[in-house]
């Protein structure tokens, strides 16, 4: 299995797609080479600690530089089967987290790292939506603050809320947004309190994840506390 993988754009995922759809339609019926089928996998950094970590994807480093809180490598085109990642600190190899993910044919994924020391796991999303309009920015929203009650997500003066009631590892899907300027809220699901605000210059066409990150109530200097980040897709 091939194990290198390729960079390339959020946007194209849904091209590589429909390119892979042709290809192996007119393949049909032909005594060619198989067509194979790809999809597409990035991983971020979410747990709430000051560490940096590597990724690797088959025994082979996928990230170029160490991964600090929030931090990220961008989709790389996998030919479909099963990979296991594991998670070191940086420039160590010794496994703090393994899991064994599955990429699909045509599917768009993200791995995240969250939780901290004894207790790190991973959560594998679907990035994948339909009905996509080049008109409109698209927001999801994942609470993966280990010690945080469930949380709602708003934009500042709107009249409901774009995710309700997400515990610990939930996430919304995909909501198609107006592009420009939004100060996003991040609210307690049972309080009016907000936890947190983070703004975002939304474009058309754009995918964003926010996050509700970091820990209501660190252990120690190590842990980053309670915060919003907004992770651009591509």
């Amino acid at each position: 299995m091939n194990t290198t993988p390729t960079k390339f754009s959020f946007k194209k995922t849904y091209a590589l797609i429909a390119m892979a759809t042709m290809a192996l339609i007119s393949a049909c019926g032909k005594d060619d080479t198989p067509v194979l089928a790809y999809g597409s996998f990035s991983v971020y950094n979410t747990s709430p600690t000051l560490a940096t970590y590597d990724v690797y994807l088959n025994g082979s480093k996928l990230n170029s530089a160490a991964l600090p809180y929030a931090g990220g490598v961008k989709y790389s085109q996998l030919v479909a089967g099963t990979y296991e990642t594991k998670f070191t600190v940086a420039s160590e190899t010794a496994a703090l987290y393994t899991k064994s993910i599955t990429v699909s044919k045509n599917s768009i994924s993200t791995l995240y790292l969250i939780g901290t020391s004894n207790s790190f796991d991973g959560l594998l999303v679907s990035d994948e939506t339909t009905n996509v309009s080049n008109d409109k920015a698209y927001v999801r929203f994942i609470n993966v603050s280990p010690d945080a009650t469930a949380l709602d997500l708003g934009i500042k003066d709107a009249t409901s809320n774009l995710a309700s009631n997400k515990a610990f590892k939930a996430y919304s899907e995909f909501v198609a947004v107006e592009p420009g300027t939004k100060v996003f809220e991040i609210k307690e699901a049972t309080t009016p309190n907000i936890k947190a605000t983070v703004e975002k210059t939304l474009v058309k066409g754009g995918f964003y994840t926010i996050l509700a990150g970091g820990k209501v109530t660190p252990s120690n200097d190590l842990e980053k506390p309670f915060n919003g980040q907004i992770l651009t897709h591509q």
